[in-house]
């Protein structure tokens, strides 16, 4: 049996959720956070919304007046999330798990360091995966443990990678019981053969 999460319903609205209006008022459909629900309908209270810039989620002000607020009926509201905040994607870190699949084979690796393809010294280690350099991982086995790999001369084996060649894997870290385990396994879908 699956079981689904309930969407939250605009019905379910609680002070410090981040809402947008439905349609504009002015020029503009404005978002806020939400500070009070006023009490002065069942069906379709006021709420009370300090405005937020839509991007950053920080307070406006309106100069020396303080914060800028505004009110509206929940009916005309919907919570609000940033497309940036969607959208963001996962950036490669030293100590990520990561599958990279080339010519139809998949090897499972775990990021060691970055390397510049041109052999200098790459900023990725001070300034965050940059999207150029090459990831450098020691090659893993998939089976719960995830052991290195050795080669024949019991050193662990290493591959060298693009980032867009590679797919971050979570890695579970607790067993069926939810408790902490040392056996750490891979996060795959159990219909593909990887």
């Amino acid at each position: 049996m699956v079981f689904r999460k309930k969407k939250k319903g605009i019905q379910e609205l609680v002070v410090g959720d981040f809402i947008k209006e439905k349609s504009a008022t002015k020029t503009r459909k404005r978002c806020g956070e939400v500070l009070m629900i006023l009490q002065d309908s069942t069906r379709d209270p006021t709420v009370e919304c300090v405005e937020v810039d839509p991007e950053e989620l920080t307070y406006l002000t309106k100069g020396s007046e303080g914060l800028k607020s505004f009110k509206t009926k929940r009916s005309n509201l919907k919570f609000y999330t940033p497309r940036r905040q969607l959208f963001t994607k996962k950036v490669f870190e030293k100590g990520d798990v990561v599958s990279y699949k080339k010519r139809g084979s998949v090897k499972f690796g775990r990021i060691v360091c970055f390397v510049h393809p041109d052999g200098l010294y790459s900023k990725s280690h001070e300034e965050g995966y940059n999207g150029k350099d090459l990831l450098e991982c020691v090659e893993i086995d998939k089976k719960p443990g995830l052991l290195q790999i050795l080669n024949e001369n019991g050193e662990p084996k290493r591959f060298q990678a693009q980032g867009d060649d590679c797919k971050i894997i979570e890695v579970i870290t607790v067993d069926a019981n939810g408790d902490q385990t040392t056996m750490h396994r891979l996060n795959l879908p159990e219909e593909t053969d990887q």
